[in-house]
């Protein structure tokens, strides 16, 4: 298994199509685009990862979006209000989506590390995503990272389904003290050069 940084035009289709295959045909909670991609006008910002297998199919994928003006993705759902306060400089992990097979495994760990190096390459004071309320594996892991809940429950207009979500935001200075301080492995796992992960 192999993380890299998706730049070419089609190296995105395919990661795209992939996205597409998770969150509509596999997870159903958003509704079929015709062209069978999902993307959408924050894929131009962003730093996209997919995560490769052994014959080079894709099997996971991460999405680095960095602050700009026309807000973060989460935004359109539920601001962020008071939490932009202080000079923060805030990047959004999000796309975030495994393979069905590759579930329950290590893939899930290590592209979070890959959205963690990537934020920190870029200086972000400050990481925030979505999840949702009941996804089990999923917020124990960013728990562990040090992430903490930033607002009430709310219903993501754009899903087909009645999934209520939150809004989970980490410190990054905050986390790694938390980590040198209680989670050793953890702070050597996000922090260790990777061979798998490729940043481009």
């Amino acid at each position: 298994m192999r993380i890299m940084r998706v730049t070419g035009s089609s190296d995105l289709e395919t990661l795209y199509r992939f996205r597409h295959e998770v969150y509509v045909n596999d997870l159903g909670w958003l509704p079929p685009h015709p062209s069978g991609l999902l993307r959408d006008d924050y894929d131009d910002l962003s730093y996209n990862y997919a995560a490769l297998d052994e014959c080079g199919s894709v099997i996971g994928s991460i999405r680095v979006v960095p602050d700009n003006p026309a807000g973060l993705p989460l935004e359109r759902i539920n601001p962020l209000n008071g939490y932009r306060d202080g000079g923060k400089r805030i990047v959004e992990l999000c796309r975030f989506a495994v393979a069905r097979d590759h579930r329950g495994g290590p893939l899930s760990a290590v592209l979070m590390k890959a959205g963690y190096q990537r934020a920190a390459m870029m200086d972000a004071t400050h990481i925030v995503l979505d999840t949702y309320v009941g996804d089990g594996e999923a917020t124990s892991l960013y728990l562990k990272m040090g992430y903490q809940r930033v607002t009430n429950e709310y219903d993501d207009h754009f899903q087909l389904r009645e999934l209520p979500s939150v809004t989970l935001a980490c410190d990054r200075r905050a986390a790694e003290r938390l980590w040198d301080e209680e989670r050793p492995a953890l702070a050597q796992f996000f922090r260790q050069p990777d061979s798998s992960i490729d940043h481009g």
